[in-house]
């Protein structure tokens, strides 16, 4: 009998008695059984912490093909990149198919940011002006920093979009209420 005998599956073989006096096919059969409650066990304490939902996607209409590719882009499978999908909108944010190269991006603002700081320290005599635009710069930077991040974190809802088109364009309310009524 194995070091660890009285744990999990040689401690239900053991008090099932098929040990002893069962043939190799019984034995087989009990470990199948145990095997088979083992998971029903541990499927329902897993879905008693995290909850399952099942949802369903149409080939016929595409759903799954554009889903799917888009998880691909991402380098995700599907389940991974609904919930991540689902979690970003709930928050207003997006999920970033490039990270490494969004990374890039920042790192590159951020560089540019601290090389101005380092040009703007460095005073020159008789020079305000040239000193006050230095300073703009560092600011327009640092501003143009912060836009970037945030829209790549929390892009405006598709609500905010269509109140500051309809703002900007008046006719666009006349466009959208013929989309909609054709629906």
């Amino acid at each position: 009998m194995p070091s660890n005998a009285k744990s999990g599956i040689w401690a239900y073989l053991d008090a099932s008695g098929v040990l002893e006096r069962g043939t190799e096919a019984e034995i087989k059969a009990a470990k199948k059984a145990y095997r088979k409650q083992y998971i029903l066990n541990y499927k329902r304490k897993q879905r008693s912490s995290k909850p399952e939902f099942t949802i369903n996607l149409s080939k016929d209409d595409g759903e799954y093909s554009i889903i799917s590719s888009i998880a691909k882009a991402h380098g995700m499978s599907v389940p991974a990149f609904l919930r991540l999908a689902t979690l970003a909108y709930i928050n207003k944010k997006f999920i970033v198919p490039d990270k490494l190269t969004v990374a890039k991006l920042e790192m590159l603002l951020s560089q540019c940011l601290n090389e101005i700081s380092l040009i703007v320290k460095q005073k020159e005599k008789y020079f305000w002006g040239k000193e006050q635009k230095f300073k703009d710069i560092e600011n327009r930077i640092a501003k143009l920093e912060s836009e970037i991040c945030e829209a790549f974190e929390q892009p405006p809802s598709v609500e905010e979009l269509v109140i500051k088109e309809v703002h900007e364009k008046p006719a666009f309310k006349e466009q959208l209420i013929t989309i909609l009524s054709t629906l």
